[in-house]
């Protein structure tokens, strides 16, 4: 009123109430809500809040409503008390009244839009990643929603406590943090002795994952209280679930490009790190791929844990020799390698050499002792490839040929490119073969060395593609073995060898077969059981069954190889080491082990006539077989000579071109038949 009057002064003399007085009143009460909004807004923007064009129209129609409403209140009450005084003191009440459900009508307003405000704000809270900038914005929000100056999100972490926002150092939340009861009960009790802090813990699924702190309340008119503390809560509550996800999501991302157990990128990753590595170097990139190659061995003999143990070293010595390179796992125990080719002389040979060099050598494992070798493949790019994809590829190829070549490095060529299409093509052929019943098999006559009888015959898969043309034994069993398929060619090499071997019987004799079998295969449990569906299947006398094995399988699991061998041993079927001498050559691991012979290897046949040191070795073999009751074979014969100097020795049988090629089951039926008219007793069998 005294603002309207020395407003309307200004204009004319108050000589009663009238239109001059109400437009002073109206103007007065206008210019005293203008400023408080100016006001208003200038600390919104000094504060940094944001408010929207919906919310500024909106206090602006409710600034000019409360303009209007209390202006026509002032003129009621102006123009009563100027013709009757006392009127002033119920136009005081009333105004007071007035003034008062105004007031109380704004906080309920204020209440409502704050809720509006959190309910918006919890809607859109998504996940929640604490390190990335988006985290500043909505622990921003928070804080305005609770109308406090600073706010302090401290987390436990492994090195103690992580603050985010604004942490204030005075007001330090984890201070009280004894348990979350404590924390509550504390908070609860400051607020009621006027405190301008408050806390809440962030509860997580499992535990407690940190504090969340607020104060110094804005404004002055009154401080934190019940409802701000509840709304605290209800804050960290959801907060507490937002940052789970974003973990959760975090960790879920990092798993996608990372591998778990070195923490290198995983080949995706990789991948596209190469090709931004190729586009900042202009494509000139060297890409060295590296296998561990005793990995798998180290596995198997020592177990997983050493096996792991083994792939953290070479990272360690990898990131250790070239911590500025792209290093990656790529799958098993094989490791990428990109550098920009001008700091390493743009030669590949050289920086495959610098990693075996920097990587190679012993590792103590815990209590376990290694030796780290690797063979690396390297390719260039724009020579070998441009993009990511093409250059691993291509260095993989020449890495796997770098396991013939001791370790390489090799780098790749062309030539590999089309050695790769094969195998491949070969596998996909072999695969459809084994399904349509295309695998075949070949049998060669084994014969006692005194009397040259016919003692038994060998079954070997034979393959004719109509695109590929014949396919070696040599090149699609390992191509089976390491695609998977090794037990049903096994399965289809001895069903036919059986369904074969049963025909022969009709002529007289006992002609066993005998078939090779993998050392995976002959170590699956379920090999046995198949084996003896087989024989019953055919319905043939399981004694005329023999498998042959490499002595690695004895070798590298004595244990489980003799429970395997026992339980094939209870079926009636005889077991043979076959290649004996190329490998770890102990009979020592022979010993006590349920077999029945052992093949000599041809290396050692072909040098028996004019090396001393490889006949000394069959006859030690000999000597050694025959008196842990073994029989001996010795394949590969292809001479008389050897012939007879293998009968000195005392070899029992001997198998080669000497004798028979190899032949198909109609052709070695109809040998056996010739043989068995031209020599007594041709047909002994076993």
């Amino acid at each position: 009123v005294a603002t309207a009057a020395t407003i309307a002064g200004l204009f004319a003399p108050l000589t009663g109430p009238g239109p001059a007085l109400w437009a002073a009143l109206l103007l007065a009460l206008l210019l005293s809500e203008v400023l408080s909004f100016l006001a208003l807004q200038v600390l919104f923007a000094v504060l940094g809040v944001e408010h929207s064009r919906e919310s500024t129209r909106s206090a602006v129609i409710g600034m000019l409503t409360a303009t209007g409403v209390f202006t026509g209140v002032a003129i009621v009450v102006v123009a009563a008390a100027w013709t009757d005084p006392w009127t002033a003191a119920v136009g005081g009440v009333v105004g007071c009244a007035l003034a008062i459900g105004y007031r109380q009508h704004r906080r309920l307003a204020a209440d409502q839009q704050q809720n509006v405000r959190l309910h918006q704000f919890l809607q859109g809270l998504g996940p929640v990643d604490l390190d990335s900038a988006d985290s500043r914005d909505v622990l921003q929000e928070v804080r305005l929603l609770l109308h406090a100056e600073h706010l302090d999100l401290a987390l436990q972490g492994p090195d103690g406590w992580q603050h985010y926002g604004d942490h204030d150092p005075d007001v330090d939340g984890t201070s009280a943090l004894a348990v979350e009861v404590d924390l509550v009960a504390r908070t609860r009790a400051s607020l009621l002795e006027g405190s301008d802090h408050m806390s809440a813990p962030l509860m997580g699924a499992q535990d407690m994952l940190g504090v969340l702190t607020v104060s110094s309340r804005m404004g002055n008119t009154r401080p934190f209280g019940l409802r701000d503390l509840r709304m605290l809560e209800t804050l960290a509550t959801e907060l507490a679930a937002a940052v789970e996800r974003g973990r959760l999501q975090r960790q879920l991302a990092l798993a996608a490009t990372t591998d778990a157990l070195t923490h290198l990128p995983n080949l995706n990753e990789t991948t596209q790190r190469l090709n931004a590595l190729l586009a900042a170097n202009e494509d000139d990139v060297i890409v060295a791929t590296c296998a561990v190659d005793s990995f798998r061995e180290v596995n198997d003999t020592l177990g997983h844990q050493v096996g792991d143990d083994l792939l953290r070293e070479v990272t360690r010595r990898l990131l250790l020799s070239y911590p500025e390179a792209l290093i990656g796992r790529i799958g098993g125990g094989r490791f990428a390698v990109a550098v920009p080719a001008a700091p390493y002389g743009g030669d590949p040979s050289m920086f495959g050499l610098g990693i075996r060099a920097q990587v190679e050598g012993g590792a103590q494992l815990g209590p376990v002792g290694t030796h780290i070798k690797l063979s690396v493949g390297c390719a260039r790019a724009r020579e070998h490839g441009k993009d990511a994809a093409t250059l691993i590829r291509r260095a993989e190829t020449a890495m796997y040929s770098a396991r013939n070549a001791n370790g390489g490095p090799v780098v790749w060529e062309p030539a590999y490119e089309v050695e790769g299409q094969r195998r491949l093509a070969v596998v996909m052929a072999l695969r459809e073969a084994l399904a349509s019943g295309a695998i075949g098999v070949g049998f060669q006559p084994k014969v006692d060395t005194l009397t040259r009888v016919v003692t038994g015959v060998e079954a070997l898969a034979r393959w004719t593609h109509p695109a590929l043309g014949a396919i070696s034994p040599a090149e699609f069993v390992p191509l089976a073995e390491a695609s998977g398929l090794m037990g049903p060619l096994t399965s289809t090499v001895l069903r036919q060898a059986l369904t074969t071997c049963k025909g022969w019987q009709r002529r007289g004799g006992r002609v066993g077969v005998a078939v090779n079998v993998s050392a995976e295969t002959i170590l699956d449990p379920s090999f046995v059981t198949e084996v003896a569906a087989i024989v019953t299947s055919v319905n043939i006398a399981p004694d005329l069954l023999t498998l042959e094995l490499t002595e690695g399988v004895v070798v590298n699991d004595p244990g489980l190889a003799a429970v395997r061998l026992a339980e094939l041993r209870a079926l009636g079927v005889k077991i043979s080491v076959d290649d004996f001498g190329t490998g770890y050559s102990s009979l020592t691991y022979l010993k006590g082990l349920p077999v029945d012979e052992v093949k000599i290897d041809k290396a050692f046949v072909d040098g028996i006539t004019h090396d001393r040191a490889d006949g000394a070795v069959v006859r030690a073999v000999v000597d050694i077989a025959h008196t842990l009751g073994l029989r001996v074979v010795a394949e590969g014969v292809e001479q008389e000579e050897q012939h007879q100097m293998l009968a000195r020795f005392g070899v029992d049988e001997v198998q080669g071109y000497l004798h028979a090629r190899p032949m198909a089951a109609l052709d070695m039926a109809q040998w056996l038949r010739r043989r068995e008219q031209e020599t007594p007793h041709g047909l002994r069998g076993v």
